[in-house]
């Protein structure tokens, strides 16, 4: 298979390419046939470029410690979830592996994973790590995963979309009202074909903020839903309104926007200001265009309502430890070497898209960095002037059952209260299981 691949076909061969492509770089050093240490290391990526990066960091890493063989498995985020999921269901786990917040509750829960505080500080030192994102690489109060980015909620903005249209930018303090007042203006502004903010009704995040908004959370700090149902009908009915004013696409053009390939997000593709996500996606979604891209904070409140924070900071990706891997020790010098090596850092993270979890390779960054990744860590630091509560983890899946209420109703199947029954019914099975 050839490596000269575009973003869609990397993320969408994902455990395949990646791994095959790196058995083949990785050196094996017949000196040690014996004593070498095989170690599997499967993962989620968010673009080519991290995908490259995190390639090139384990191939350096081998060419200094010959007796470890690093077998990467890398996949964008949903196929590495039922991946996952199968492997540890089958007591085939990898030695190492991603996790997001959902995922390491889920899997620190069941015993699949390893605490690693006996690491920390050494040779794993996060006293400079964004705290937020330690913490919640914590289950039960004890590390489990160690964080390898830093990232935060936000909307994608298309500056020149703005312009082009006479709009002038929100305040970075807003209301949903505003959000959708402004949104629906682009329509008239630039065409039927152009819309405000893409439909953001099946993703977590905004979901989250809109709820704290509301003085409730998706979860709550002991793993409860944090809303009542009649909480989730306004959310849906908001991106009901949304379609109806012609402030974010129909259901059928929101489609087109495939979830791995950020080329078709409609920002990128053209057809929409704002796009609703965390920040990792900033630095791909702007290679892809020649707009001026920002970042802009979501809603904090409602008209006439309380005014306040509700964007935390935490990590995207961090690696946690199979408990039944018997190369832990291998393990932990592999992620001291991506974090904490002068020579694994520059390589794990120049031009990966990422932004270090450590305040010592955020500043580093800023110096030698991209103009977004300057923005992305600009953005990151004003989020820490006014902290919010953390984001408790979920069950893995929320996705999927946020998307598919929010499709119901876009395509007319469900009203926004069966859509919020449906969702309550789907997350309350999950945290029984």
């Amino acid at each position: 298979m050839s490596m000269t691949m575009n973003r869609r076909e990397v993320l969408r061969y994902g455990s395949a390419l990646a791994g095959a492509a790196a058995l083949g770089a990785l050196p094996v050093s017949q000196g040690f046939a014996q004593q070498k240490v095989r170690v599997r290391f499967a993962g989620y990526v968010e673009s080519q470029e991290q995908l490259a990066q995190t390639l090139a960091v384990l191939k350096l890493y081998s060419e200094k410690n010959p007796n470890v063989e690093i077998v990467p498995e890398f996949t964008n985020f949903s196929a590495f979830t039922d991946k996952i999921a199968t492997e540890t269901a089958g007591g085939n786990a990898p030695d190492m592996f991603s996790v997001n917040v959902d995922l390491l509750a889920e899997y620190a829960r069941r015993g699949v994973t390893t605490p690693l505080d006996k690491f920390i500080p050494n040779p794993i030192n996060l006293t400079d790590y964004l705290g937020s994102a330690v913490n919640a690489a914590k289950f039960d109060g004890k590390q489990f995963a160690i964080p390898n980015d830093a990232i935060g909620p936000g909307i994608i903005t298309n500056a020149s979309a703005f312009e082009k249209a006479g709009i002038p930018l929100p305040a970075d303090m807003w209301t949903w009202e505003e959000l959708a007042d402004v949104s629906a203006q682009f329509n008239k502004a630039l065409g039927p074909r152009f819309w405000g903010v893409e439909d953001a009704g099946g993703n977590y995040i905004p979901c989250d903020i809109f709820l704290r908004s509301r003085g409730k959370s998706m979860f709550t700090p002991d793993h409860r839903m944090g809303f009542a149902p009649e909480d989730m009908e306004a959310w849906y009915a908001y991106w009901q309104m949304m379609r109806e004013t012609k402030a974010t696409p129909p259901g059928d053009v929101q489609a087109l926007a495939g979830n791995d390939d950020p080329s078709t997000a409609g920002i990128v593709a053209g057809r929409a200001a704002m796009n609703i996500t965390l920040t990792d996606s900033f630095v791909g979604f702007q290679a892809l265009s020649s707009d001026n891209f920002v970042l802009h904070m979501m809603p904090n409140g409602f008209k006439g309502g309380e005014m306040k924070q509700h964007h935390y900071s935490y990590a995207g990706n961090s690696t946690t430890v199979s408990a039944k891997s018997p190369n832990v020790e291998a393990v932990m010098d592999i992620i001291r070497f991506m974090h904490f090596d002068p020579e694994g850092v520059k390589t794990y993270y120049t031009n990966s898209g990422m932004i270090p979890c450590s305040r010592s390779g955020r500043d580093q960054m800023a110096k030698t960095g991209t103009d977004s990744d300057r923005k992305v860590i600009a953005y990151l630091d004003t989020l820490q002037k006014d902290i919010a509560a953390p984001r408790y983890p979920g069950v893995p899946g929320m996705s999927g059952m946020l998307t598919r209420a929010n499709e119901g109703v876009a395509f007319g199947k469900l009203s926004p209260k069966q859509a919020a029954e449906q969702f309550v019914s789907e997350i309350s099975a999950r945290l029984k299981s």
